[in-house]
């Protein structure tokens, strides 16, 4: 009896430890950052300060993801012309705090690790009518740089009352400067 008991102990200990490596190996594997383009592009896409709006649905969902050490992932503009390389925008744009006071909005900046074909959107994104023919861009697990709208619409040349709208995608020339600050 002891010694079936030992062999389902030891083949325990062995089945344990080896998901301790794999999970190792899966975590490593998402530190590991791809090298930014020298001419890196720049895919933003704003986050809604509803509640209720499928964007900040979605973009809870991938901080969700992110925490449990999954891929991060989200579509690419409706041009798809993002590349491994480029970079990645999430952006709350500056909204109305009460009389002649807005707020500082704010951006975070991922790496574009990877573009996958339509067919890798994710189930809970079928909701998103229009934009199944996009690309999945996965990015990187944590921001290389977090900011302001404020910053980022000032050294871009973009009005005060600029609001990003829908995904866009922002050629390397347009964000040259914006690079050299955050880089």
């Amino acid at each position: 009896m002891h010694h079936k008991m030992r062999e389902e102990a030891a083949l325990t200990i062995q089945k344990n430890y080896r998901m301790v490596v794999q999970r190792r190996k899966f975590k490593e594997g998402f530190k590991k950052v791809s090298p930014i383009k020298e001419d890196a592009c720049m895919v933003v896409t704003p986050v809604s300060v509803s509640a209720k709006s499928a964007a900040r649905r979605d973009w809870l969902e991938q901080v969700q993801r992110r925490k449990e050490g999954k891929q991060h992932v989200w579509d690419d503009s409706k041009q798809n012309h993002a590349e491994a390389g480029d970079l990645f925008g999430y952006v709350e744009n500056s909204r109305k705090l009460g009389e002649n006071q807005k707020s500082q909005g704010w951006i975070e900046v991922y790496v574009i690790q990877a573009v996958h074909s339509p067919a890798c959107r994710l189930p809970t994104w079928s909701g998103n009518v229009g934009q199944g023919n996009r690309n999945v861009v996965e990015l990187s697990s944590e921001p290389i740089y977090k900011g302001s709208m404020v910053e980022w619409k000032d050294i871009l040349g973009y009005a005060e009352r600029y609001c990003v709208q829908g995904t866009i995608h922002l050629k390397h020339e347009r964000i040259k400067g914006y690079l050299n600050k955050i880089l």
